[in-house]
């Protein structure tokens, strides 16, 4: 059995026992884990988009809809900066996209209680798919301070 972990010499700054780095997966699975972050994140500005053309249109309450349309498009630019941290290998893209992921399966599973079904199960579908493929990126992205 292989060993996962490498002792470093103690002349060396980073002396502690650390795991080795996998190897990188290549391009094209940071560029699907890419892809996806931008699609939840035209999907967030869609829907900031519908909540002020809903309060333009008298649907939504002006605070309500105004305030529900920032917070997304807030969340839509953490996605972006998140899906272009997975392309330079970022450590933030990571980190937040995890969490955001967490996130949007408790909205999905709130989705479907509310009987919107298909909204629910994308959301759902969305959230397991790029948590795996997050998770599978995790060793492979090297540290800060690391060798590359």
């Amino acid at each position: 059995m292989p060993c996962r972990y490498s002792a470093t010499m103690p002349s060396d700054p980073q002396s502690s026992v650390r795991a080795v780095d996998a190897e990188d997966p290549g391009l094209r699975p940071r560029t699907v884990v890419a892809a996806l972050l931008a699609v939840e994140a035209l999907l967030l500005a869609a829907t900031a988009t519908y909540c002020f053309v809903g309060v333009s249109g008298g649907i939504l309450n002006a605070r309500f809809g105004m305030g529900l349309g920032v917070f997304l498009l807030l969340f839509a630019l953490g996605l972006g900066v998140a899906a272009r941290s997975i392309l330079a290998k970022g450590r933030f893209g990571l980190g937040f996209g995890i969490t955001w992921q967490l996130f949007q399966a408790l909205t999905g599973a709130s989705l479907l209680r509310g009987s919107l079904y298909w909204q629910g199960a994308l959301a759902l579908l969305l959230a397991v798919v790029l948590f795996v493929l997050l998770t599978r990126l995790v060793r492979s992205t090297p540290l800060p301070g690391g060798e590359r």
